[in-house]
C-alpha cells in the first residue's frame, strides 16, 4: 500500500524518521547538503534529551510494525538500516552517555569551517550563517558543562582541554585568516561586524569552558573504559556486529601477527635488493631509507596531482573498479583552519547540489619551520606513504566512494542519512591492500612495506581499543604496544593510545576491512568462476555504507557464515 505521494509506508516512515534526526542534530542535515539547517547547534539539554529519546522509541514502534520485505530486497536493507540507525541513537543517549563523560565526542558541532570553504552560496549567506552558530557557542557550552559528570577520565579531559583549545584558536585567528582573501565588496561591514563579535564572544566561552575543564582534571580520577558490555553493544548497534569478543580478539591477533611477519619478510627482500653493507637491516632502518625520498615543499602538491592520474588511470587499466565519472578531487594545501589534519579527504556531502567539487588537502610544511623540522614533515610524505595515502583517500579509496554515492544507481535515503564508520573506513583501508595485490604494486617492494606499516597501525587500534576498554591495559600499556607493534616513536604511539581512550571505535578501520574481504572471499565461492573482482567492488559501493553484516545478506545466497 502506498501514500498519497505514490512512496510505500516505510519510505514515508524514513523521511519522517530522518528529517526528526536533521531537527534535533541540524549540523548533520546542513553537513550532507540539506542548507536549511544551516546556522543551528542542537539542543542538548535535558528536557530535549527526554523528548529526543521518547521519539526514537516511538519512532522504533512504528518501524518494528511494519512488514518486511524479503531476504536480499531493497526494502529489506533500508528497514534493517533505519532501525540500528535509531538504536545506535538510543543506545548513545542511554547507555555511553558522551554528555557526561566524554567532551570530545561534541567538538566537531562547534566547526564552522564548512560554511567557509564549502562555495555553495555567495559568501555573505554563509558567513551569516557561520555567525550564527558562533552566537549560540556560548549557551551551547553551558549545557555542556553542567551535562559532565565529576569523574570524567583525565585522558579523556587532557585531550578535550586540547581539542577545545585548538577551537578557540581557530574562532581567533583561522576563521579571519580563511576569509582575508574576500574583498569588501564580497563582504561588507554590516556582515563581518557580527560575525567578528560573535567569534570573539565563541572564543571566550571557550577559554571559559577549557578552564573549567583543568578545575576538573586537577580532582578527576574517572575510568574511561567502558566494560565488555557495552563495547559489545556498540559494534552490535553501530556496525551490526553481535559475536563474542574473543573472536574478535583472536580474528585481529591473527591478522596483526601475519602483517608483522609480511613486514619483517619485505624488509629482508629490501635488505637483499640493496646488498647492504651492515648486513641485513631491521624493519626501521629500512622505513627510515624510504623516508629519505621525498617530494621537496614546492613540489608537494603538484606530486600529489600528478601521482592521482596514475592511480586513476591505473585503475581504468586494471579493470577493478568502475570510475563513475570524470570528476576529479582538487589537490590543495590543507586550509589554515584545517592543519590538525595530515592529510584528509573532503567529499561534498551526499544530497548537495551546489558545492559538488571534492577536496584533497595536503599539510604543507610552515615557513617558519627549522629546516629539520620541514625535513621530519616532508618524510612522512616520501613518494611511498603519498601513495598509501592516496590509494586511501582518493584513487580507488573514500573519493570513489563517493563517486559510486553520487553518480551511481540512486541510494534511498536511509542509505546517504545513516553510514558506518567501519564500511567507510574498512573500504578504505581494504583498497590499499587490494591495490598492493594487482599489477600497480608488482615489484614494488618499499611500497608494499610501506602498506603493511599503515596496516600496523590500524591492526594496533583495534587489539588496544578492546584491550584498554574491556580488558584494563593502560594508556602506557597501549603506547607501548604501538611501539612494539606499529614501529612508531613514543610521540605518536601516545597519540594513537590516547585515541583510544575516547574513540572505541577506532577499531573499526581493521574491523571493516577484515569484514570486507571475508566477504570478497564468501563471495567468491558462490560466484565460482563467474567471480568478477570489478563486479565486487561496484556492487558493494551500490548500497551506500550501510553496516557491513547487512550487506552479506545482500550479496550472498547464504549470508548466515560468520563476517569476519
Amino acid at each position: 500500500m502506498s501514500s498519497a505521494d505514490g512512496s510505500s509506508p516505510l519510505e514515508s516512515l524514513s523521511q519522517k524518521l530522518i528529517r526528526d534526526h536533521w531537527d534535533f542534530y541540524p549540523t548533520a542535515g546542513s553537513r550532507i547538503g540539506r542548507h536549511e539547517y544551516d546556522g543551528r547547534l542542537p539542543d542538548l539539554s535535558p528536557d530535549s534529551l527526554r523528548r529526543r529519546v521518547s521519539s526514537l522509541r516511538e519512532g522504533l514502534e512504528q518501524l518494528r510494525a511494519l512488514e518486511i520485505g524479503p531476504q536480499g530486497s531493497e526494502e529489506r536493507l533500508s528497514h534493517q538500516m533505519l532501525e540500528l540507525f535509531l538504536q545506535r541513537e538510543l543506545f548513545t543517549f542511554n547507555e555511553m552517555r558522551p554528555l557526561e563523560n566524554n567532551p570530545m565526542r561534541q567538538t566537531g558541532f562547534l566547526n564552522v569551517g564548512g560554511y567557509i570553504r564549502r562555495n555553495y552560496a555567495p559568501i555573505t549567506d554563509r558567513v551569516r550563517s557561520a555567525t550564527q552558530v558562533l552566537s549560540q557557542t556560548p549557551e551551547f557550552l553551558d549545557v555542556l558543562d553542567k551535562a559532565l559528570q565529576k569523574e570524567v577520565a583525565p585522558t579523556v579531559l587532557e585531550m578535550s582541554i586540547e581539542s577545545y583549545s585548538g577551537m578557540a584558536r581557530f574562532y581567533r585567528t583561522d576563521l579571519p585568516q580563511a576569509l582575508s582573501g574576500y574583498s569588501d565588496a564580497d563582504l561588507d561591514k554590516a556582515t563581518l561586524s557580527p560575525f567578528n563579535g560573535a567569534r570573539e564572544k565563541a572564543a571566550l566561552a571557550v577559554d571559559r569552558f577549557v578552564d573549567a575543564m583543568k578545575s576538573r582534571l586537577v580532582k578527576s580520577t574517572g575510568d574511561f573504559a567502558i566494560g565488555a558490555r557495552l563495547y559489545s553493544e556498540m559494534l552490535a548497534t553501530g556496525e551490526g556486529l553481535s559475536l563474542p569478543l574473543s573472536q574478535i580478539i583472536a580474528v585481529g591477533q591473527a591478522n596483526l601477527d601475519a602483517n608483522l611477519e609480511r613486514a619483517k619478510d619485505l624488509a629482508r627482500q629490501i635488505s637483499l635488493q640493496h646488498g647492504s653493507s651492515q648486513g641485513e637491516l631491521s624493519v626501521p632502518e629500512v622505513v627510515a631509507e624510504i623516508s629519505s625520498r621525498h617530494p621537496s615543499a614546492e613540489t608537494l602538491i603538484p606530486a600529489t596531482r600528478d601521482m592521482l592520474e596514475d592511480l586513476r588511470q591505473a585503475l581504468i587499466d586494471l579493470d577493478i573498479i568502475s570510475v563513475p565519472s570524470e570528476d576529479r578531487c582538487l589537490v590543495m594545501e590543507t586550509p589554515t583552519y584545517m592543519r590538525y589534519a595530515f592529510a584528509a579527504m573532503d567529499s561534498a556531502g551526499a544530497m548537495e547540489t551546489q558545492a559538488t567539487e571534492s577536496f584533497y588537502y595536503v599539510t604543507p610544511v610552515e615557513p617558519d619551520w627549522t629546516p629539520t623540522q620541514q625535513e621530519e614533515w616532508l618524510s612522512n610524505f616520501n613518494y611511498d606513504t603519498l601513495r598509501i595515502i592516496s590509494i586511501h583517500e582518493v584513487f580507488p579509496g573514500h573519493f570513489v566512494h563517493h563517486l559510486h554515492n553520487r553518480y551511481g544507481a540512486a541510494l534511498p535515503l536511509v542509505n546517504r542519512a545513516a553510514t558506518s564508520y567501519a564500511f567507510t573506513e574498512g573500504w578504505a583501508h581494504y583498497t590499499e591492500e587490494m591495490m598492493m595485490e594487482t599489477d600497480y604494486a608488482k615489484d614494488e617492494t618499499a611500497l608494499q612495506l610501506t602498506q603493511v606499516l599503515e596496516a600496523l597501525v590500524r591492526n594496533c587500534r583495534y587489539m588496544c581499543s578492546i584491550w584498554m576498554h574491556t580488558q584494563g591495559m593502560s594508556v602506557d600499556e597501549a603506547t607501548r604496544f604501538f611501539m612494539d607493534n606499529a614501529y612508531m616513536a613514543e610521540l605518536p604511539a601516545k597519540r594513537e593510545a590516547l585515541r583510544g581512550t575516547f574513540d572505541p571505535g577506532y577499531l573499526n578501520y581493521t574491523l571493516g576491512k577484515l569484514m570486507i574481504i571475508k566477504l570478497a572471499k564468501d563471495w567468491k565461492l558462490e560466484q565460482g568462476g563467474a567471480f568478477s573482482g570489478k563486479r565486487f567492488h561496484d556492487q558493494l559501493l551500490s548500497y551506500g555504507a550501510p553496516p557491513l553484516p547487512l550487506v552479506r545478506e545482500q550479496m550472498l545466497r547464504e549470508p548466515s557464515g560468520s563476517p569476519i
